[in-house]
């Protein structure tokens, strides 16, 4: 990706994160480091790592309202990601993270504005060698876009601070179409899923190949590196399919889901 195109996904990145009033703040990981993560008492902070939390220690934190600590947590016991509140004036706390056998140290302190989300990365934020993602994470990715197209029954502590668009574009081929219905950036694992909504018009089913699915952008093109299809759309009918984009070939790739995306189904 050109210097330009950096650029302008940084500024739509931006742009983005004000017009939400969601201040987004990323890290790589670092064990020796002490990182401070800011609260309040109106809105979650949702902290995100880059795969499963083996265990969390708090002081002056609890999940339990009824202890009534200084700051409210949310976690799911194998979760990568958990959620903080402040429930005092001044409210102040710390957290030690256990993740791959490594120990990471959060101090909590309120603010006047609070991070909403906080994404901890294990390699730079740009460049790099390309680390190629394993299918069991691909597979995770998928499921978790998934979740999110589906109406939420979660509670706002507990929702996911993902970077999200529905352009609903459309890639016109002569028997079918393929639109973006969603399309979810997973910042950690530099990682895009689409849902794709394939629709046929012919009196008969018409295969493609799952393997060959890929999305376009402008003249990139950036194969699945998972996808989620059944390989044929039935006659005058409606398939789905979910592909995950995961970084480049020279490592992070960063695409903004604000790009203008096209689909590549290939006929099998």
């Amino acid at each position: 990706m050109d210097l330009r195109r950096f650029v302008l996904i940084l500024l739509q990145t931006v742009a983005a994160i004000h017009v939400a009033a969601a201040p987004k703040r990323i890290y790589p990981l670092d064990e020796r480091s002490l990182y401070t993560v800011r609260l309040s008492r109106e809105e979650p902070t949702t902290c995100v790592f880059p795969g499963a939390l083996k265990a969390i220690v708090g002081a002056n934190v609890s999940t339990r309202i009824e202890d009534n600590p200084a700051v409210l947590l949310s976690h799911e016991a194998g979760a990568e990601y958990f959620s903080l509140r402040a429930l005092k004036e001044n409210a102040a706390g710390a957290l030690n993270i256990l993740f791959r056998g490594r120990v990471y140290a959060l101090s909590l302190a309120t603010a006047a504005e609070a991070d909403r989300a906080v994404v901890f990365l294990d390699e730079p934020l740009n460049g790099g060698p390309p680390r190629k993602l394993s299918l069991e994470i691909l597979r995770a990715l998928s499921e978790r876009a998934r979740q999110q197209d589906r109406p939420a029954a979660q509670s706002s502590g507990m929702q996911v601070f993902t970077d999200r668009a529905q352009p609903g574009s459309v890639t016109t081929y002569r028997n079918f179409t393929a639109t973006i219905g969603s399309i979810t950036r997973f910042e950690a694992e530099d990682a895009l899923v689409f849902r794709v909504r394939l629709e046929n018009t012919l009196g008969v089913a018409v295969p493609y190949d799952p393997q060959g699915l890929a999305i376009r952008l402008d003249r990139e093109f950036f194969p699945a590196a998972f996808a989620e299809a059944t390989g044929a759309i039935p006659a005058r009918g409606i398939s789905y399919a979910y592909l995950v984009i995961a970084g480049g070939p020279a490592g992070r790739a960063n695409l903004s889901v604000r790009e203008t995306f096209s689909v590549i189904v290939p006929s099998s």
